[in-house]
């Protein structure tokens, strides 16, 4: 029998690891999700009692973890998953202690300490509860929402829904994403699984997996030791669902739309007149399109979740299984008209298939093994022309379309060898791309209207034409790229050793090495000339006008404006198309040393290597290289450092501290914009003529007579030339200092109060700082060309030169990048029991300075701060970073928040009800006067002149009241209502002082002319914004989803 046993053991595991390696390949991770149980066990004399065996057991556990105390009678039981579990301990001739109810988080490191009774027969003590709360071995500071928590609250489609719930973390729309400790949302890790799924393109959330298939998310703040990395921000980490010894399934399904039953009055909001965009008027949808609200565009979102669990083997192989269907369309009617008809209806239909399997397997003692697959895959069908009907009848709406394949594995495995060694490897392979697009873009030049040409409506060419007259916004061609795919993939590997040892104290050793393959292959670009049309404005992006504003006697002067292209004679490219890789490199050693059993010691240090490769192979650009930017491991030498004193000695009360230096893993973005990526080039050219379809009619990138047929040529502007040969040869990484004070305390079995102070201070950052060099082409005519130097700004090359940089002394000098966060989090947290749960926390903070983050907040569109991360604006020009009177910009940063109050908490009636509410309280953002200037911006008078936006409040509310069918089965209906409250508090108003720009010369921006006078100049130039700071939107009205579930 036992040899047959041992070929049955062979057999799975041969069998597992077959399926292991053809769903996960090579991979990549950086984070260790799984947590440690460690104690001594002593006698009742307090001597400690080796040879005792420990043995942990728990739903989330395939099959037990055990082992065996040491001469000093120490233990551990490592690469434990979190859950409730049993710990038994046992030695011949004393009482068998259990320990029931025993609570392990993610990632926590729990001590516990045990003493056994002398017996002279065989007995054994029970304890239920009084599981530490508090990590005692760990500086780390964040939360840990498990499926208890989340799924009793109210929450969206996205694992990142309710991370807001956790002090110092909102989802802040001008910092593009989750904003940790004042940072913006392209400088967050996340991983699935232990995976690295952050989109390392733009450094925003790679992949989503709905809350309902996952056991738990934690988002860590700040504190975290040398082993992880990449994150100036937060790390996301998300663990899904695993199988188990029983099978269990659920069924769930969820609806949504936007009948008035389901969602509230539309709100009013500020917009400028499709027609006149100088003119700003207050509208409302419902009011204005939609008959009071009863004739909306139907929108309609079903999603279904199906899961299943349970064994293959039980106590060895285990499973999990999901599929997770979304369908949502939105159905419009719409004409082209401008509302007068005919109307017919659009559609657009979005289809998700989401999915994931997970294997995990204890195959041998002391190994623990696990694979998982977790798909994304969605693709849409069809457009909506505007609501204002301005848009062009001939598109093909209805087959406009892309897929979007996403998927990520993962593979995993922790092998504990006794109890002082274990080895962990963690690996996945993330792919995202945009394929198979379904409207081919049409074989002549496209058009694009910046300003609407109804201001001419009288001319005689359009009374004759007036087919040709078309408001702002309007295009011949929504589709004008051939975008073949945007194929992104990471692959890589992680090792991890950890060592136990006992040396004037107890020392946990930890070292590992990670390697990640970046891989990218583009190819998205227009085949024919793109025109933008600026009927009755003025450029000066050229350094002088060129369009109405341009003296008559000028050939800049255009009678109707101006126009540029985009792909044309200069440059017959509008996009980019390229293939590269990348190789990132990680190796980090600490050590946490528990000294007498109450102080804990962490250091170490982390290094790591990168590079951003060259996205051209044209080697004829001066100064190319393959390698642009490059940091090898000696510059990217992070050191951590910590301390935790358990107060009592009991993990009742802690207080620690830390510091950290952390660096950003640079994205690929950059590459796009500055090493050959994306093209972007604009000819110029005064309008004189009303008949723009003459413009580019040959469709032709090198046919200039054709391109030149509405106006004259005035020149061109180079927004992205490839800056090989200026990167500063002492270009250093974008790093972030942090240090961190706090304490918790356990106040009950189940309630903890834990207080942060954290200071996380910017050291430096990477940008291409922008200057304007005039270039002589061959055939004696000009161009401005925009130069970008890659460097670390106050730095290296940005200074001036008489403090040795390439900058001249004759303007502002290039400032240092800035952003200090202060914060203050108090934090009551009540874990589940006595049928409630729920947390209340409060965040007083600040973040000041000049730099937004590598998203910024200081360019937002349609409420959107703008992912450029290295390439932002901040730099492109020398006067940006200054207000009018000269002085650099500080003060509250757009994001920052002063006061920021949440609580949740759910309740679980006895005859099925659950409730369970979030209530969020903040301050408003801060507003800055901002002058559209010399086709830049300024903020004249500083940071914050406007004050701030009014406190909010608001509140979510979940419902669910389950049916028990028998022992086994359980139906329940849910039902979810968003702003319950109906808050319609305004959440953003009118900056811009002017509507199009005003121009200066530089002497002017440094005698004072511009600081004495730019108010003056906005009216004189006739450039008034009516709009400014009048009140923009509102927070959104409430709205409903209704659910079912069935459970077995």
């Amino acid at each position: 029998m036992k040899g047959g046993s041992k070929r049955m053991k062979k057999k799975w595991f041969f069998l597992f690891l077959i399926v292991c390696l053809s769903t996960a390949g090579l991979a990549f991770a950086q984070l260790t999700p799984e947590g440690r149980i460690i104690g001594k066990v002593m006698d009742d004399q307090g001597n400690p009692l080796p040879g005792v065996t420990v043995e942990a057991a728990s739903p989330k556990l395939v099959g037990k973890a055990s082992t065996i105390t040491d001469l000093y009678g120490t233990y551990r039981l490592m690469a434990l998953p979190s859950g409730n579990y049993e710990i038994t301990f046992s030695l011949p001739g004393f009482k068998k202690l259990l320990r029931k109810n025993v609570y392990l988080q993610l990632s926590q490191t729990m001590v516990l300490n045990e003493t056994l009774e002398q017996a002279a027969v065989e007995e054994q003590v029970t304890v239920v509860g009084q599981s530490p709360l508090i990590d005692v071995k760990s500086t780390v500071k964040g939360m840990t929402m498990t499926k208890d928590i989340f799924l009793s609250l109210p929450r969206g489609r996205s694992f990142d829904s309710l991370i807001s719930t956790i002090p110092g973390v909102q989802n802040e729309d001008v910092s593009a994403g989750i904003s940790v400790d004042g940072a913006s949302g392209a400088e967050n890790m996340f991983f699935v699984d232990g995976t690295d799924v952050t989109d390392f393109h733009l450094g925003i959330k790679g992949q989503n997996v709905v809350l309902e298939l996952l056991d738990e998310v934690k988002v860590t703040a700040s504190g975290y030791n040398a082993e992880y990395g990449g994150s100036m921000g937060g790390v996301i980490n998300v663990i899904s669902r695993s199988g188990g010894n029983e099978f269990h399934g659920d069924i769930m399904t969820f609806y949504e739309n936007n009948r008035q039953w389901m969602q509230g009055k539309a709100r009013d909001y500020l917009r400028q007149d499709p027609n006149d965009y100088t003119i700003w008027e207050y509208a409302n949808n419902d009011t204005l399109y939609f008959n009071a609200g009863k004739d909306r565009d139907r929108f309609n979102r079903y999603e279904g979740v199906f899961s299943l669990g349970g064994y293959i083997i039980k106590d060895k192989l285990w499973f999990f299984g999901s599929i997770n269907p979304i369908y949502y369309q939105t159905a419009a009617q719409r004409d082209f008209n401008y509302r007068e008809g005919p109307f017919s209806t659009f559609k657009n239909k979005n289809t998700v298939y989401n999915g994931s399997i997970r294997l995990s397997a204890a195959p041998l003692k002391g190994l623990r093994l696990a694979a998982s697959f977790v798909n994304n895959f969605s693709r849409y069908r069809g457009a909506l022309p505007s609501i204002q009907g301005y848009d062009d009848s001939a598109y093909e709406w209805g087959q406009e379309g892309f897929d979007y394949p996403n998927w990520t594995t993962a593979l995993t495995a922790d092998y504990s060898i006794g109890n002082n060694l274990l080895i962990s490897y963690r690996g996945g392979w993330h792919l995202q791309n945009q394929t198979n697009q379904q409207i081919v873009p049409p074989d002549r030049s496209t058009f694009n209207f910046n300003y609407s040409n109804y201001p001419y409506a009288n001319d005689p060419f359009y009374v004759a034409n007036p087919g040709l007259l078309h408001s702002s916004g309007w295009t011949d061609a929504g589709t004008f790229r051939d975008t073949q795919k945007v194929l992104q993939g990471k692959i890589g590997n992680n090792i991890d050793v950890s060592y136990y040892l006992n040396w004037l104290g107890e020392h946990a050793l930890k070292a590992g090495i990670g390697y990640a393959y970046l891989y990218e292959d583009v190819f998205n670009s227009s085949t024919h000339p793109r025109v933008y049309m600026g009927f009755g404005r003025t450029t000066y992006a050229l350094g002088f006008p060129v369009g109405v504003g341009a003296d008559p006697s000028s050939p800049n002067y255009g009678a109707y404006g101006y126009y540029y292209l985009r792909g044309s004679w200069t440059q017959p490219v509008n996009g980019g198309a390229w293939k590269i890789h990348a190789n990132n490199w990680s190796l980090y050693l600490q050590d946490s040393w528990t000294i007498k059993n109450r102080l804990t010691i962490n250091f170490g240090v982390r290094a790591e290597s990168q590079y951003i490769p060259s996205m051209t192979t044209d080697t004829s650009y001066t100064g190319f290289t393959d390698k642009p930017v490059k940091f090898d491991l000696g510059q990217m030498l992070a050191p951590r450092l910590g301390a935790v004193y358990d107060v009592f000695g009991d993990s009742s009360l802690k207080v620690f501290g830390s510091f950290g230096i952390y660096y950003d893993v640079m994205k690929l973005y950059m590459a796009e914009l500055t090493f050959g990526g994306w093209k972007r080039k604009q000819d110029y050219y005064s309008l004189t003529t009303p008949d723009w379809t003459v413009i580019a009619a040959s469709g032709a990138f090198d046919d200039r007579a054709s391109q030149e047929a509405g106006g004259k040529y005035a020149g061109s502007l180079d927004f992205l030339p490839p800056s090989f040969g200026r990167v500063d040869p002492d270009l250093k990484p974008t790093a972030q200092r942090e240090i961190s004070f706090g304490a918790e305390k356990k106040l009950m079995e189940d309630l903890s109060l834990s207080v942060r102070l954290v200071n996380k201070h910017l050291l430096r950052t990477i940008e291409d700082v922008g200057v304007f060099e005039t270039v002589v082409n061959p055939d004696g005519t000009t161009d401005l060309t925009e130069t970008f130097y890659i460097t670390n700004p106050g730095f290296g090359w940005s200074r001036p030169v008489s403090q040795g940089g390439k900058f001249t002394d004759d303007y502002w000098a290039c400032p240092k990048a800035t952003r200090e966060y202060y914060g203050l989090n108090v934090s009551l947290e009540k874990r589940f029991s006595n049928s409630w749960q729920g947390g209340i926390n409060y965040t007083l903070s600040r973040v000041s300075g000049n730099y937004s983050g590598l998203a910024s907040s200081d360019e937002v569109s349609g409420g959107l701060g703008r992912v450029g991360p290295n390439v932002e604006l901040y730099y492109d020009d020398w006067f940006i970073m200054y207000d009018a009177k000269g002085d650099v910009l500080e003060g509250a940063l757009p994001q920052d928040r002063t006061h920021y109050l949440k609580a949740y908490g759910a309740y679980s009636f006895p005859f099925g009800l659950t409730v369970g509410m979030i209530a969020y309280g903040r301050s408003g953002l801060p507003l800055t006067s901002k002058l559209l200037f010399n086709d830049r911006y300024i903020y004249p008078q500083n940071r914050g002149d406007l004050g701030r936006l009014p406190f909010t409040f608001w509140a979510d509310i979940y419902l669910d009241y389950t049916f028990r069918l028998g022992d086994k089965y359980r139906a329940s209906v849910n039902l979810q209502i968003n702003n319950v409250t109906n808050t319609s508090t305004i959440q953003s108003r009118i900056t811009d002082l002017n509507l199009d720009g005003v121009y200066a010369d530089y002497p002017q921006i440094l005698d004072g002319t511009v600081a004495r006078g730019y108010q003056a100049m906005v009216v004189d130039a006739g450039d008034t914004n009516s709009g400014f700071n009048k009140w923009e939107t509102r927070f959104a009205p409430w709205s409903a989803r209704l659910g079912l579930k069935f459970s077995f």
